[in-house]
């Protein structure tokens, strides 16, 4: 026994073999007939201890069950040490027999009887605890493992020095356990310590790429990538000096730095660890195995971040027939292929392929009951956006709503994986009309996203402009102009900025625009001009900047430079969108407004007609925008005191007008003052009546436009006035007097200037003695 001992130590198991029967011979010989002593039992638990090493665990079960039952005759049926020891032994090889149950068993009556023979914090506890926790967590109990664990290296680091193989082994173990359970900050620095202990061993080298690989999987999960890519990187020069890199294990790894190397946006470090990958496979495994499908979607996925979209589709393509070739319908990774390929469908414009991919995807995750994961979640995200590519919004909405649901269920409404689609949502809000919900999620995610470490300056630039065009829609034009400035600092910081700046510019432009700051609104316009030229040349885009500019010229009396640019924008409309565009009808009338100012009333009516021209094709003959050309071709009627035509198109105008709009909205009001204007230059002055009444009746009710009103008033007293009835008259130009300066016109207005006197004429001719 002494001599197999020696061999044990020295690492020869079949010498420790031969010595450990020989003496189990002679010592039954010895025994004078009586079979059953301590030592022939400790000489075949030592037999079971050989054939262990060896890997023979059906043959060790037979050893250790006879010096068990031997040891129960001989101690009988107590608590006893050597007992526990063989027990222990035993639960080793059911442990590696994946007899999970009896080797509980065991443990557990071992463990018993070294509690109570030997107390709490005995070393002999510890290795019970740590085998019984293996145990629980290859049953999937890892609550109980968890604490087996914990109580086993308690009692180790008590008895063991720091750096010992065995602390390192529960260590490395529990390490595992809080990898699995995202438990990241205990594990990193159990998984270090261990791998410290392992570095002393010579025999653990297997192991200590294990303790890596964990160590690679949790920096991963929290992002420490460098970290995480130099762990597998270790892990890989172990496993090629102990297996060779043609082994697969080494391919395992690769996938993993290949994996990290993408996330670091390491494309060429990635794609070279991949192409490894790749041929190691070539050598293992058939074209159609799993592995092969899982290196194709990491592949696709780089095509795609390169732009390379038609190969990466093909890899996703491949990716799924093996996954439907050699897994079930409804297996999750079928899922994610179809996602990812619904994905690239969508890309390539292909939104019907792309809608039945996501569909069929969703279908999937919630015949497993796994619609509460990121993968459906992503699922949802796509065909949102493949249904709004298809105009179809509402349903578009129901999707990104789903997704959004999904991600705050996952992550919570504050995480960055949330706040990704309440971006989509509030975009998809905002282009649907839905203004109160765009400006309550896109105000949330630019909250989000000032509190992150790396904000997204793109998204966050983005969802500020549109937040900017929300409050210019709520009539906030000094909210929206602060939200564009915000967005265009953001955006002058980001490469290749052009057309970027140029947007945010324009949008500031139309703000100075609107408050009449019209020197900042041209600079502006000017700036986002040649941004645009510079990137794009000629674009619908530039062309409504180009018209912006001319007719800024035009209100600042430029008007040949204003001609020049209205006209251009004409043809490039003509060259990028058509003849037939709205765009080209707006232009076409400014461009009339220039003629008419330079009093070439032929070209002024030939560019408003043209522009009715264009909206007649493009919107029919009862739009409102329709009156409102009408409205621009009777003023050049009535400049040409070709009357009768003006009346006529105002007729048609005030006709569609009532159409749309009702018989009481402010358009009708204007109208019916212009056809008043017109039936008083003919000296119809009861139609005239007629009109101005109608129309101050509109625009009293209505209150938003004093000027109107007092424009109003004041044909009204002209009228009366041509009638003599210079009482009448007075009173209306009173109150017109009134409303001028209601509106905030000062007297020395022409408006304001022409009343007044008319006042003092009709007081002169009231009060003034014959």
């Amino acid at each position: 026994c002494l001599i197999g001992s020696v061999h044990v130590r020295r690492g020869d198991g079949d010498k420790a073999l031969k010595c450990y029967r020989d003496s189990l011979v002679m010592r039954r010989l010895s025994s004078g007939g009586n079979g059953e002593t301590p030592e022939i039992a400790e000489t075949l638990h030592s037999i079971g201890n050989c054939e262990a090493k060896d890997g023979r665990f059906e043959d060790c079960l037979e050893s250790y069950n006879s010096a068990l039952e031997m040891k129960r005759k001989v101690f009988g049926d107590v608590d006893h040490v050597s007992i526990a020891k063989t027990e222990h032994c035993i639960g080793l090889a059911l442990l590696q027999l994946g007899q999970y149950d009896e080797a509980l068993t065991s443990f557990d009556s071992s463990l018993k009887a070294r509690r109570s023979q030997l107390g709490q914090d005995h070393l002999d506890v510890a290795f019970s605890l740590h085998s019984i926790g293996r145990i629980y967590l290859h049953q999937g109990n890892e609550d109980e493992a968890t604490t087996c664990l914990i109580e086993s290296m308690r009692i180790k680091k008590l008895r063991l020095p720091e750096n010992h193989v065995s602390l390192a082994e529960t260590q490395h173990l529990l390490g595992s356990l809080y990898t699995k359970k995202d438990r990241h900050s205990d594990s990193i620095p159990m998984l270090k310590s261990a791998l410290v202990a392992y570095k002393s061993c010579r025999d653990c080298e297997v192991i200590k790429s294990d303790v890596l690989d964990l160590l690679g999987a949790a920096y991963a999960r929290i992002g420490e990538t460098g970290h995480a890519i130099l762990s597998y990187e270790h892990s890989l020069k172990i496993k090629k000096a102990i297996v060779g890199r043609e082994d697969v294990a080494c391919a395992n790894v690769l996938m993993e730095i290949g994996r990290l190397k993408s996330a670091k946006e390491d494309i060429d470090g990635a794609l070279i660890a991949f192409k490894e990958v790749k041929r190691i496979h070539k050598l293992t495994y058939s074209k159609n195995h799993l592995k092969n499908a899982e290196l194709l979607i990491l592949v696709g996925l780089i095509q795609e971040r390169l732009n390379n979209e038609d190969m990466a589709l093909r890899c996703f393509a491949e990716a799924l027939r093996i996954r439907r070739k050699l897994l079930d319908s409804n297996h999750r990774d079928v899922a994610h292929a179809l996602v990812h390929a619904g994905r690239l469908f969508q890309a390539n414009g292909d939104h019907f392929k792309s809608y039945t991919f996501l569909n069929e995807a969703i279908g999937i995750f919630k015949n497993l009951d796994e619609t509460d994961t990121d993968q459906c979640a992503d699922a949802y995200r796509e065909l949102g956006r493949s249904q709004l590519f298809n105009g179809d919004s509402e349903s578009a909405l129901v999707s990104l709503e789903k997704c959004l649901d999904l991600r705050e269920g996952i992550h919570g409404c504050d995480s960055e994986k949330w706040a990704e689609i309440a971006y989509d949502v509030g975009i998809a809000k905002f282009d649907s009309g839905h203004y109160d919900d765009a400006a309550d999620l896109l105000e949330q995610y630019v909250r989000l996203q000032n509190t992150f470490d790396k904000a997204d300056a793109v998204g966050l630039s983005n969802a500020l402009l549109h937040l900017g065009k929300l409050s210019v829609k709520r009539r906030d034009p000094d909210d929206g102009l602060k939200f564009f400035e915000e967005a265009l600092s953001l955006r002058r910081d980001l490469e290749d900025n052009e057309m970027a700046v140029s947007e945010v510019l324009f949008e500031i432009g139309m703000v100075r625009d609107s408050k009449k700051q019209y020197q900042e609104s041209l600079a502006c316009y000017e700036e986002s001009l040649a941004l645009r030229q510079s990137a794009t040349g000629e674009d619908e885009e530039t062309a409504d900047t180009i018209s912006r500019i001319g007719e800024l010229r035009r209100m600042k009396g430029q008007f040949d430079v204003a001609m020049e640019n209205l006209s251009s924008a004409i043809e490039m409309y003509k060259r990028t969108v058509g003849e037939s565009h709205l765009s080209v009808a707006s232009t076409y009338h400014s461009l009339g407004y220039v003629y008419d100012a330079k009093d070439d009333q032929k070209m002024a009516m030939k560019c408003h007609r043209d522009g009715l021209s264009v909206r007649k094709i493009l919107l029919g003959g009862n739009h409102v925008k329709i009156a409102s050309s009408l409205d621009d071709v009777a003023g050049v009627y009535q400049k040409q005191q070709d009357h009768e035509k003006a009346l006529k198109c105002l007729r048609e105008a005030l006709r569609i007008r009532k159409l749309n709009l009702g018989n009481d909205d402010m358009e009708i009001g204007k109208t019916l003052f212009g056809m008043g204007i017109i039936f008083a230059a003919i000296d119809d002055n009861g139609k005239a009546m007629e009109c101005y009444l109608a129309s101050i009746e509109i625009t009293a009710a209505d209150g938003t436009n004093p000027k109107l009103q007092a424009q109003t008033l004041h044909q009204i007293g002209c009228v009366y006035a041509a009638r003599c009835n210079y009482r009448e008259a007075l009173k209306n130009w009173r109150t017109c007097l009134s409303k001028y300066r209601e509106s905030g016109l000062s007297d020395d207005n022409y408006m304001v200037a022409c009343t007044l006197g008319n006042i003092e004429m009709a007081e002169s001719a009231l009060f003034s003695p014959a």
